[in-house]
């Protein structure tokens, strides 16, 4: 009996620890799950605030620094005398890149850029010429002519027999003065040339313009838009302008804006004319207005500007025949008297002389016929016809067309007119009173 009794303890005994063990475990695993997703939520919290402060900077970071740190940086950064110093070197250098410059100027390409010789080539329509070959032509055309003047004096020298001393000293200064003097007349004809070419060849386009904007306004009231109008409207015989148009329609081919293009032709010539009526049509296309209208409006008002002109040189004339009669007519045949009389006054004075010379015995009168030389006269009165001829045509260009470059073809004829009728009225004048003295 006791055998089963103890047996039965041990039996219950196991089994009562089992289930508070399991009470205990479902207890421990529930604390502990709860435990771990507290844990979790307590580490994402941590991260988040982390990643916040890294984000937020600290004021105590970003405090001013301290003193010894201020005057390290106060060494380091450059002070006012310093920055007047670099201030100095940089001026320095800029003057020494502008003296750099000058100097460059005195070369041929400098000169050549200093006068921009390309564009006033290119408008006088020499565009295949190059600007630097010719600044060397000239600057050897002058050393050709130079040497050729040099071996002409040495001959001279030796013809009569010289010495060698004067001959160098004369060379010396001839090579230092007259070469420049020569290379700068060469340089000045040239220019003057090319401004003759430019001037005649705006004269051209103001002369065709009007009836280029009369067919540019018909082909837009036909319907075409401006840059075919533009186009359609050039003709062969308006020579020079239909070359340039061209060229405003190539570069508007290659990418360029029309009205780029337009401003460059009006502003490649010096005409008052051609800049208005391109600047009212770049005006006109801006605004979207009816651009045949205003080309024919262009057009007219061009004429009746050529028409006042020519109106206005009528109303001159009074004062140009003046002026004219007064320089080529009168002037050589006045000249022409004085040279007459300085000739009998000569022969006067000669004849007095010798007369007073053989008669007084007391009193001696000497009149000399060599006071005036008759050759210097006529280099004078050939000088003074020649300078009011030219100051004459200058006058009448001016009052006649406004302008001296529309009246220089005037100027040679004017000139040569006033010396042949000097040359004949001291001719006849001297055939006239020859006789009596």
């Amino acid at each position: 009996m006791k055998f089963n009794f103890f047996k039965k303890k041990k039996q219950e005994l196991p089994v009562e620890e089992g289930n508070e063990g399991n009470e205990g475990n479902e207890g421990n695993e529930g604390n502990e799950g709860n435990e771990g997703k507290e844990g979790k939520e307590e580490k994402v919290k941590s991260k988040e605030k982390k990643i916040e402060k890294e984000k937020i900077p600290d004021k105590s970071k970003t405090k001013t620094p301290e003193p010894s740190i201020k005057s390290d940086l106060e060494k380091k950064l450059p002070k006012a005398k310093d920055l007047e110093k670099l201030k100095n070197l940089k001026k320095k250098n800029i003057l020494s890149k502008k003296k750099k410059r000058n100097k460059r100027s005195y070369s041929i390409r400098g000169f050549v850029k200093s006068i921009d010789l390309q564009k006033s080539l290119e408008r006088a329509g020499m565009v295949t010429l190059d600007a630097r070959k010719i600044a060397k032509k000239l600057f050897k055309f002058n050393v050709y002519l130079c040497i050729v003047l040099t071996v002409v004096v040495i001959i001279l020298n030796i013809a009569f027999q010289k010495s060698f001393g004067n001959l160098v000293v004369f060379l010396l200064g001839f090579w230092i003065t007259v070469f420049f003097i020569l290379l700068a007349l060469l340089w000045m004809v040239y220019l003057i040339y090319l401004d003759l070419k430019i001037f005649q060849r705006k004269q051209a386009i103001e002369a065709v313009f009007p009836d280029f904007l009369q067919l540019t306004s018909a082909n837009i009231s036909a319907g075409m838009p401006i840059d075919q109008a533009l186009w359609y409207a050039v003709r062969p015989s308006f020579g020079v302008l239909a070359k340039e148009i061209e060229d405003v329609a190539k570069n508007t081919m290659a990418g360029e804006d029309l009205a780029d293009a337009l401003t460059d032709f009006a502003n490649k010539y010096d005409s008052k004319i051609i800049q208005r009526s391109v600047n009212l049509l770049l005006e006109g296309m801006a605004a979207g207005g009816e651009m045949a209208d205003l080309l024919s409006k262009i057009a007219l008002n061009i004429e009746e500007t050529k028409i006042l002109k020519k109106e206005m040189a009528a109303n001159v004339t009074t004062y140009v025949i003046f002026i004219s009669f007064a320089t080529i007519g009168a002037a050589p045949v006045l000249f022409g008297l004085a040279t007459e009389l300085l000739v009998i006054i000569q022969n006067i004075t000669s004849s007095l002389g010798s007369t007073m010379g053989a008669s007084s015995s007391f009193f001696s009168f000497s009149f000399s016929a060599d006071s005036i030389k008759l050759s210097d006269f006529r280099i004078f009165s050939y000088l003074m016809l020649t300078i009011s001829a030219f100051s004459s045509a200058c006058i009448v260009a001016i009052i006649k067309k406004g302008r001296i470059k529309e009246g220089l073809s005037n100027i040679p004829i004017f000139i040569a007119v006033s010396l042949i009728l000097y040359t004949f009225s001291t001719m006849i004048i001297h055939a006239a009173f020859g006789t009596f003295f």
